[in-house]
């Protein structure tokens, strides 16, 4: 027998007629970059393939619907009911199979959460009739009016999902999942604060879970008995008088007749502020949801699956040799790092891409349709990636600056082959991002910046060159054919009396070793950097107030990382907004509203952060030390870490 590091893990497991090669599931996400229609594009089946290829056992399509004229909730999903999408399943079922995964597909509907602009303007349906508040995915937030479903629609419903699986049998598919979680229609029906009907499908548990359950059995009954079905559940909707782990177990105990797999999940999306546990924050622990799909599985004899925010191999062995789930879904994981399954199945696990949970593969998708990722240049571009050829000469590369830009443009060019100089000016790789080694919610980040920085010890082609300013006069007598300039970019410090003053740092001076920092904090600046800067400075036990001019916090932030990270300041700072700061002094900072309203709010301490502005000086001195000269990262606009791994890899790409 094979020895295995991780050997519950890989142990196979039954699912209906079919087996695992493992417990990995890659979990269902939404894809908006589909075709105008909703069909999957060359982009999306190489999305796919990329988590097949990475050695997952399940390879779920995410949100699709199955009755686009009352269920579509996004600008873009797959239609279900529309032949014309059947193509690109069997091309996208064919990519998954290539491999060995299962190919698995969400099927789902909206319900009251659909916004009439996707409906040709008819009102969205739901359990109970109801005005809500809607455009959380659309600009303009409006209320509408939720009609309330007839026995005669449920039927129809019904019946589409029972449609929608045999069109996906049909495509190839193995499996599929039903989606009765996160707020969506079968969600509506089994949450006590939603659904208000006062006939046989409202009020107790038994009656709620009518409709989903007749669901279930059309479901069943158009696929036959040798088709598996995942079932999506929440294990809580987290909100008070929602629906709980208790009625998740019972619902667990009426429908294991039905189902091959129970998957559990948690949160609904119309309580917003929930959202963030669903898809688990930086704030938040590992696996934080297990606890939910653990309940579950002590109560069903069927195979139970857990999901949210794990991605390191080690808790997902405990997960399941502990017996608390059978299977691990993992979601942003696996757009971080599609070979997350091969890298522990071969015991390289030191070698994963950890999702950083910052939300940039969502929260882009709320304002551009687009999905990326901080840490995976090539996500959105999967089809393109693969086409790109290897260069036709090595070039001898310079990398001027150790950051994250500069670093994963070493790296990629020097595994394209090119022969990589990096000049780093002080002792050690990472740039602005050392920071995050002190800071409990970037532990993710500093796991990235220490695989970047043990990747260059593994490339032959690569030399780092630390304590090493790169001069002109240095790179120019290296004699490079491309020179890559990554210096970064600096603080602003802004013009008002007593910024110079002892007791003032700057945001980047807070994680510095031996800086002095009084019990009581004043952070001069509310976005990004000062609120995260503020909420670690708050964990140390600090008296910490953010000012910011503008009435909202954190506005540079993704949508969702920018709830999450209110939801933590909420809890721990003082946030005073619409006040600008006119002058530090001895006592403390004082601020003005701008409508001859003054302030003074004292403190020990005042931190800046108003922002960063990028070093051209910098850049200027080197653009003449090669033929090709490029400029990456914060050097050119100071933004976040997505577009300093992108642009590295971009410019690498580009020799």
């Amino acid at each position: 027998m094979v020895a295995r590091k991780f050997p519950h893990l890989f142990s196979p497991l039954k699912i209906g007629p079919l087996t695992l090669k493992n417990r990995i599931e890659a979990a269902p996400t939404s894809l908006a970059e589909l075709s105008p229609d909703g069909y999957l594009t060359r982009d999306n089946i190489a999305y796919y393939r990329l988590k097949a290829k990475g050695g997952a056992a399940i390879v779920t399509i995410g949100e699709s619907i199955v009755h686009t004229p009352t269920g579509k909730s996004h600008p873009k999903q797959i239609p279900l009911d529309d032949r014309g999408v059947i193509p690109s399943l069997v091309e996208t079922a064919d990519a998954i199979h290539q491999y060995g995964a299962l190919a698995s597909i969400e099927l789902s509907h909206g319900g009251m959460e659909c916004d009439p602009v996707f409906l040709d303007g008819r009102n969205p349906i739901g359990p109970s009739a109801r005005t809500i508040n809607i455009g959380f995915r659309t600009a303009g937030a409006r209320t509408v009016e939720v009609e309330e479903m007839s026995e005669a629609l449920m039927e129809k419903i019904a019946e589409a999902y029972a449609e929608a699986a045999a069109t996906v049998r049909l495509a190839g598919f193995d499996m599929c999942m039903v989606h009765a979680a996160h707020g969506w229609l079968l969600a509506q029906f089994l949450s006590p604060l939603i659904n208000k009907r006062i006939d046989k499908y409202g009020g107790s548990l038994e009656n709620r879970a009518r409709f989903p359950l007749m669901v279930l059995d059309r479901v069943r009954e158009r696929v036959g008995s040798d088709f598996p079905i995942e079932f999506r559940i929440g294990g809580s909707e987290l909100a008070e008088g929602g629906y709980t782990i208790d009625d998740a177990v019972a619902l667990a105990k009426m429908v294991q007749d039905k189902v091959d797999l129970l998957h559990v999940s948690a949160g609904a999306h119309y309580f917003v502020d929930t959202m963030t546990t669903m898809h688990p924050s930086m704030f938040l622990p590992h696996g934080c949801n297990v606890y939910l799909a653990e309940a579950v599985k002590k109560a069903v004899s069927i195979p139970v699956t857990t999901v949210g925010g794990i991605s390191d191999p080690a808790q997902m062995e405990e997960i399941i040799a502990s017996g608390r789930a059978d299977v691990i879904a993992i979601a942003r994981g696996l757009i971080a790092d599609p070979e997350i399954p091969k890298k522990a199945l071969y015991g390289r696990d030191d070698q994963i891409v950890h999702c950083l949970r910052c939300f940039e593969c969502m929260g882009g998708m709320f304002i551009t349709s687009t999905m990326k990722c901080a840490v995976n240049p090539i996500i959105g571009r999967e089809f393109e990636a693969g086409l790109t050829p290897a260069p036709a000469e090595s070039k001898k590369v310079v990398v001027v600056g150790g950051g994250p830009a500069g670093l994963q443009a070493a790296i990629t060019a020097a595994e394209r082959g090119h022969d990589v100089t990096l000049y780093e000016k002080s002792d050690s790789l990472g740039g602005a991002l050392k920071y995050a080694a002190g800071v409990s919610f970037k532990e993710d980040l500093d796991k990235f910046m220490g695989h970047l920085i043990r990747k260059t010890a593994t490339l032959p082609t690569l030399a780092v060159v630390l304590n090493t300013e790169a001069a002109p006069s240095l790179v120019e007598a290296a004699n490079p054919d491309v020179v890559i300039v990554a210096v970064g970019a600096e603080p602003v410090v802004p013009d008002i009396p007593g910024a110079d003053g002892d007791s003032v740092l700057l945001a980047a001076d807070v994680h510095s070793e031996g800086a002095e920092i009084g019990e009581g904090v004043v952070m001069v600046g509310g976005g990004l950097v000062g609120c995260e800067t503020g909420l670690y400075l708050a964990q140390q036990g600090k008296e910490v107030t953010i000012v910011e001019m503008l009435d909202e916090v954190a506005s540079d932030a993704n949508i969702m990382h920018g709830r999450a990270l209110r939801l933590e300041l909420e809890k721990a700072v003082t946030i005073k907004t619409g006040l600008r700061c006119v002058e530090i002094t001895g006592e403390g900072v004082v601020c003005t509203d701008c409508e001859d309203g003054w302030v003074t709010i004292p403190c020990d301490t005042v931190v800046i952060a108003v922002g960063y502005k990028p070093r051209t000086d910098a850049v200027e001195a080197l653009l003449d030390t090669a033929t090709e000269v490029m400029t990456i990262g914060d050097c050119v606009r100071s933004r976040r870490v997505l577009q300093a791994v992108r642009t590295g890899y971009d410019a690498a790409m580009a020799i």
